[in-house]
């Protein structure tokens, strides 16, 4: 009997503690700078050959960007690219192409760059949330 509530106590402080690493790694922003210069000319490049065919830039600029994910974690974005696109082949680009296209969005939405790159993957994107820059 000891050992289950010691063992419910346990996971119980483990699920806290979760929870508090979990909203304590989402506080980065987009205005944080998380991503390269560097990242956002590899993402242009990647955008322009694989993607500008069915869209323009302006489509992940401004007011049509903001409605969509503004106050939403980068994860939102990267699950509809990397899940989704592109249309005729989803999911078939490399990881960090998709990354770079991101980086790209931003630097298109004029959030300043940082010292590290956007990372590759959808834990990264979920601890940065998208917030109109400041």
């Amino acid at each position: 009997m000891i050992q289950r509530v010691l063992m419910a106590a346990a996971l119980a402080a483990y699920s806290i503690g979760v929870v508090t690493i979990a909203a304590q790694s989402t506080t980065r922003t987009t205005n944080d700078g998380v991503y390269t210069a560097e990242q956002a000319a590899r993402g242009k490049t990647a955008f322009d050959s694989k993607c500008s065919g069915c869209h323009e830039p302006s489509r992940f600029t401004g007011d049509s960007f903001f409605e969509s994910f503004n106050e939403k974690p980068m994860k939102e974005i990267w699950d509809i690219a990397s899940g989704t696109m592109p249309e005729d082949n989803p999911g078939s680009l490399k990881q960090q192409e998709y990354a770079d296209i991101l980086a790209y969005f931003l630097s298109l939405n004029g959030f300043k760059t940082g010292d590290s790159e956007l990372q590759p993957n959808a834990s990264a994107m979920a601890a940065i949330k998208v917030e109109k820059k400041q």
